[in-house]
């Protein structure tokens, strides 16, 4: 019985839904919420309603009708490269005794070209210069309204969207513009259009959610500050990354390697992320399931294994117990492994970089047990393929290979001669 009536009760009086529109009129011009209520014959809860309702303010927004009353909105500082009003009077003063150019612009310090621009511009007829008139002149002109490129260029948006499908950073899409309309500096754009071009909703000339293709994800830009986290202690018995010789960060020996894990849903599973220093190469394969630190150990002697010795020299790990048979690895490979400070993922930045790289395919929150091993293989293909502004604009495949045919070539001439 109380559920007939229930849906059989009136929402409410006819005409409600034409008086909305007046209300959100009355609380621009300041009235109060009980103040238009009582002007509109409305009850003040219907009011509180639309306005702190279940879409609340910003659903009111939303359909066209802000009920916030309106703001004076600040004059805009103009930069104090422009000539203000006041330099402008003193222009005019100075003219009006006959100073010169040169005086006139060393009085202000400013340049006499500035000076001279001014009144080729600002004055309407060479026998006098108006300095109220100049400025209203030079107002009206500072706004320069236009059509953003990418907005305006379907080719070249094509080509940007493209690029960022490939999961490309807009830096990469930025170099490869300048391969791909060589000559055209038009179609040339910095790394930061792009961004603006991702991000900013009222410029957005890319399709909606391209923003999604960046390694942050984000839809905006917004700092982030990292809560501090005491770390714990996992490995003693290893080296610390103290001890690792110096010429290693200069990068130019290759065969050092980088390493950690981007783990998967409820940490209970994980892929192995290996980079090498100098060529940027990134490895990655699928961690088996069952003890971590045996498939650790199992996995790395596999996979650097079938590398010659001199692409294997040492290898960079954070500090997890995933590594604890991390000797048994250097017995066998001869690879030293040496273990990053705590709490100090920098010390091991390309392989951070990779990780988050390979996030934009592999996000946080998924099952990692049901990826593929082609698909992790494919990821690391493709990031390998990219073109690098740190490798000069190659791809970290073709530096890596170069390393690898002057290995083989050693180790050929090497059993020649023995």
């Amino acid at each position: 019985m109380r559920s007939s009536t229930r849906r059989s009760r009136k929402m409410g009086p006819e005409g409600l839904v034409e008086k909305k529109p007046l209300y959100v009129q009355l609380m621009k011009e300041g009235h109060s919420n009980s103040a238009a209520c009582r002007i509109l014959g409305i009850h003040k809860n219907t009011g509180r309603r639309w306005l702190h309702g279940r879409n609340g303010v910003e659903g009111l927004v939303q359909q066209g009708l802000d009920p916030r009353p309106g703001k004076a909105v600040p004059a805009a500082t103009v930069s104090s490269r422009y000539l203000s009003e006041n330099e402008r009077i003193f222009i005019a003063d100075r003219l009006l005794a006959k100073a010169s150019l040169q005086s006139i612009a060393r009085d202000l310090g400013r340049s006499p070209s500035t000076i001279s621009r001014e009144l080729a511009r600002n004055r309407l007829d060479s026998r006098r210069y108006h300095p109220f008139r100049a400025q209203q002149m030079a107002q009206k002109r500072r706004p320069r309204p236009r059509l953003a490129k990418l907005a305006g260029d379907d080719e070249l948006r094509d080509y940007v969207v493209d690029c960022l499908s490939k999961r490309w950073s807009p830096q990469q899409v930025s170099r490869a513009l300048r391969e791909r309309f060589p000559g055209q500096k038009a179609r040339h754009l910095a790394h930061e259009t792009i961004y603006r071009a991702l991000y900013q909703l009222s410029i957005r000339p890319v399709p909606a959610g391209s923003a999604r293709l960046l390694r942050s994800g984000k839809f905006s830009r917004r700092p982030r500050c990292r809560t501090k986290v005491k770390p714990r202690q996992y490995i003693t018995d290893a080296l610390k990354i103290g001890d690792r010789p110096a010429h290693i960060a200069t990068r130019e020996e290759a065969g050092h390697w980088e390493g950690d894990l981007i783990m998967g849903k409820g940490n209970k599973s994980a892929i192995v992320t290996l980079v090498e220093r100098s060529s940027r190469l990134l490895v990655a394969f699928a961690l088996r399931p069952g003890i971590r630190s045996d498939n650790i150990r199992d996995q790395l002697i596999e996979v650097l294994g079938v590398m010659p010795a001199t692409l294997r020299r040492t290898l960079t790990w954070d500090r997890g117990s995933e590594m604890a048979k991390h000797a048994e690895v250097t017995a066998a490979l001869g690879t030293l492994v040496y273990f990053c400070d705590p709490a100090s993922p920098w010390q091991r930045a390309s392989n951070e970089n990779a990780n988050g790289l390979l996030r934009q395919y592999f996000r946080k929150g998924d099952d990692l047990s049901t990826i593929k091993p082609a698909d992790v293989l494919f990821a690391a293909a493709e990031i390998n393929s990219r073109p690098r502004s740190v490798l000069n604009w190659s791809s970290a495949s073709a530096k890596f290979a170069t390393y690898h045919a002057a290995a083989a070539k050693l180790a050929g001439s090497g059993s020649s001669v023995s």
